[in-house]
């Protein structure tokens, strides 16, 4: 299946076995300490998904709000470690990942850059490897805050 087809099926259009149950797929969910990783995990639960979430934190570390989030799986991981990403990626064993984490301190980033760079460029390479080696899809949500969307062609490193 697509990415296309993945998305059609978690946000779309549910698949029904017999008897009208609604099939369920397995999503390993990067950043849920996060508002993005968060609200995707909630979703999931909502739509009948199953979502194992993730981050750098020991235990789920995201808003205390109550909703299912809170009270899903957790598995703590460090995205900037390639072995690590390949063990719990494949313990896991996911249908999918949806990578949500990300250096998101746009004003800290001229001044942490090695940081910045691992979690935004190493971090998502190495799900994206251990992605590719299993044959799984990976889901790569960004936002808006630094690129508005409205180019007309690739950004580029050095782009404002």
């Amino acid at each position: 299946m697509n990415i296309y087809g993945i998305v059609y099926k978690l946000f779309i259009s549910p698949q029904y076995l017999e008897d009208g149950i609604v099939a369920s797929m397995k999503f390993f969910v990067t950043g849920v300490g996060g508002q993005l990783g968060h609200d995707i995990m909630n979703e999931l639960h909502k739509r009948g998904h199953a979502g194992i979430g993730s981050d750098i934190a020991p235990s789920y570390s995201g808003v205390q709000d109550g909703s299912a989030v809170c009270t899903m799986p957790y598995v703590a991981m460090d995205i900037t470690d390639a072995t690590q990403v390949e063990t719990v990626i494949t313990e896991v064993a996911p249908d999918v990942v949806i990578h949500c984490a990300a250096w998101t301190a746009v004003d800290k980033a001229e001044d942490e850059k090695e940081i910045c760079r691992k979690v935004n460029k190493d971090g998502p390479a190495n799900i994206a490897n251990v992605c590719e080696k299993i044959d799984i899809p990976m889901m790569y949500f960004s936002t808006d805050y630094v690129f508005d969307g409205q180019g007309v062609e690739p950004w580029q490193p050095d782009c404002k």
